[in-house]
């Protein structure tokens, strides 16, 4: 502590501290509360050596990163005055602490801070004094999920960068923990700050360089609690690609993940229904808002987001002719110098909504022989509404894709008949009804 030659201020450091102080004056002092960060109590004068002393006991905590110092009016009143002074005060300075943070992680409330939500890349920025060290500290079992990087124009600054495990079976909301430990060189004086997230993930695999989720959105789209989560992928519980699962499951399983269709700014899916002998999407109505002029990330739960064309075309666009779904084959696209994508289809005739038989629904997937360690992509689902005749257009695998293309709209639709269906850019319309099928959006720092 440091006492002002005056006598009149007290500055305490930044770490935790508990004190004493004096103050002498022949009169009892009552401290006048106050809303502060500190704990003041009276210890009385009673004790002879004390006579002429007011004593009190002064608790701080230490004073965390980025919170700025405080300057305290510490104000007394004389017992058995009728007024107070306003020179009966004292100014008790709380310095800062010396280690610096800026970004989304602070300290303000305490020595955790929860973003209550999943969240990845730059948490925040750290710069230690020269005689301090930075390392992070787990949980026994819990995956190393942040990362820090030394930034080159700023000795002992680090970012700290939030990651990403593909397929994590861990991912199923829990509260995911990290503690930032600050120490000197040599071990000394731990200080220790944990951040918390909360570790959600939906099934991905890769194909020519974009993750794809596996499965379409399914409920409220932005909730992780209604969508399939790599923790509970039924096809990888089955030890099976999505591609045979939806070959195996049942016709209510396959019901369940094909039935979602979206529409406009809503991010509370449309299911497919019987209405009257006619499949249609229950709630159609008309829309103003577009969902490819959107956001990528509008209709998304955090850390996922709407392809763009290009990633589409990765895939879709053929440079050697139509590329025709409903038969096996494969055809190159340009991607990466030319990438050669093989292609396989089913169908299902078992399934039905109500009194409505929905036959011949088709699921293609989609593969690169030079990435034959993931799994490949599948397309599956309901055929688009764009009137009330509801989504079957000769036959129900008239997909439209739901794409981030806000200069003009465009998309992705599966055209033609069930003897000649094949991709084709198509923009659509604000009321025409869309699958949505989310990628991982990018990610610094990918961890096991």
């Amino acid at each position: 502590m440091v006492i002002n030659e005056e006598k009149t201020q007290v500055t305490l450091p930044h770490t935790a501290t508990e004190m004493t102080l004096a103050i002498d004056c022949d009169d009892e002092l009552e401290l006048i509360p106050g809303n502060m960060p500190i704990k003041i109590e009276s210890l009385g004068g009673t004790r002879p050596e004390t006579i002429g002393k007011n004593l009190f006991r002064i608790q701080k905590e230490q004073w965390r990163p980025g919170v700025a110092g405080q300057e305290l009016k510490l104000r007394f009143h004389r017992k058995g005055l009728l007024h107070n002074y306003e020179e009966d005060a004292l100014t008790l300075v709380l310095s800062e602490n010396p280690i610096k943070l800026e970004g989304l992680i602070h300290f303000h409330d305490g020595y955790e801070f929860d973003f209550g939500r999943y969240i990845d890349n730059e948490l925040g920025l750290i710069t230690l004094p020269e005689s301090k060290k930075l390392t992070v500290e787990y949980e026994s079992g819990e995956g190393h999920w942040i990362k820090l990087e030394e930034q080159d124009e700023t000795p002992n600054s680090f970012r700290i960068i939030g990651g990403w495990k593909p397929n994590d079976p861990t991912a199923n909301g829990r509260k995911q923990k990290a503690t930032l430990v600050i120490c000197n060189t040599d071990g000394t004086d731990r200080e220790e700050y944990t951040v918390v997230r909360r570790n959600w993930g939906l099934p991905v695999t890769y194909l020519n360089g974009v993750w794809w989720c596996k499965y379409n959105a399914m409920g409220d789209s932005k909730n992780f609690s209604d969508q399939i989560l790599s923790s509970n992928d039924p096809a990888a519980k089955a030890g099976k690609t999505l591609f045979d699962y939806l070959r195996d499951c049942t016709p209510e399983e396959f019901f369940k993940l094909w039935k979602w269709q979206y529409q406009g700014k809503t991010t509370q899916g449309m299911e497919v229904i019987d209405d009257g002998g006619v499949a249609k999407l229950k709630g159609y109505g008309p829309s103003s808002a577009h969902i490819n002029r959107l956001d990528a990330t509008a209709m998304a739960p955090d850390g996922y987001e709407l392809p763009s064309m290009e990633n589409f075309e990765r895939v879709l666009n053929s440079t050697s002719g139509t590329i025709w779904l409903m038969w096996d084959g494969s055809h190159t696209t340009a991607w990466n110098g030319g990438s050669n994508i093989q292609r396989r289809q089913r169908r299902r005739n078992d399934v039905t909504v109500g009194s409505v038989a929905l036959s011949d629904l088709i699921y293609i997937q989609m593969y690169n022989n030079a990435e034959q360690q993931y799994e490949p992509l599948v397309w599956y689902g309901p055929g688009a509404q764009w009137d009330d005749s509801g989504i079957k257009h000769g036959h129900y695998n008239a997909m439209l894709w739901a794409t981030h293309s806000p200069s003009n709209g465009q998309g992705w639709f599966y055209n033609g008949t069930m003897a000649g269906l094949y991709p084709n850019k198509n923009g659509a319309g604000s009321n025409d009804t869309r699958l949505l099928r989310f990628k991982k959006s990018d990610v610094e720092y990918i961890y096991d």
